[in-house]
């Protein structure tokens, strides 16, 4: 499901670069530098994991917005979000009002050999992302310890990894 458009996405792929977020995930947990997401039990867990998930893409989408104009905003490049806990994404397109929500993304492309086709994707965890929010680390560590990994083009990698550290100098001037 795009937690964004609440449009039901049933493509089920994941990304190369998942198990590398995993297990610096897991050393991050360990390191005690993020905590870990509650682990949900019986018929319904499934469920809450997969809300709670949505609920961090739009804390997310929020921050972004909150800390971009519109001129920033509607620079950035579409890109997907993948949270690995439950291959939860997002897609993230730029109008002069915030993030669509309405529409209707294709499945992203991560096969394709010209790079200008290819989607551009945060792979990130929950846990991590949640850990980023709360101003537990910054984006440049989650990038430098794969907590995050962007996969694009290197001017469309630079300009969401930017764009991650904007929301952070934004926020930050303003408290």
């Amino acid at each position: 499901m795009c937690a964004i458009c609440n449009f039901k996405l049933e493509f089920g792929v994941s990304h190369p670069s998942a198990l590398p977020v995993a297990v610096a995930t897991r050393n991050a947990i360990e390191a005690g530098l993020i905590a870990p997401l509650e682990a949900g039990d019986g018929a319904l867990a499934a469920a809450r994991a997969r809300l709670s998930a949505i609920d961090a893409l739009n804390l997310l989408q929020a921050r972004i917005e909150e800390t971009h104009g519109d001129d920033t905003l509607l620079a950035l490049p579409d890109f997907y979000v993948l949270l690995i806990e439950n291959d939860t994404w997002g897609f993230f397109h730029a109008t002069s009002a915030g993030f669509d929500p309405e529409i209707v993304p294709e499945i992203p492309d991560l096969t394709a050999l010209d790079e200008a086709k290819r989607s551009r994707i945060v792979v990130t965890s929950e846990a991590a992302l949640r850990g980023w929010l709360d101003a537990d680390f910054t984006a440049a560590h989650a990038l430098a310890d794969a907590l995050f990994m962007i996969d694009a083009p290197a001017a469309d990698a630079a300009c969401l990894a930017q764009m991650l550290a904007r929301a952070e100098a934004v926020l930050a001037l303003g408290a």
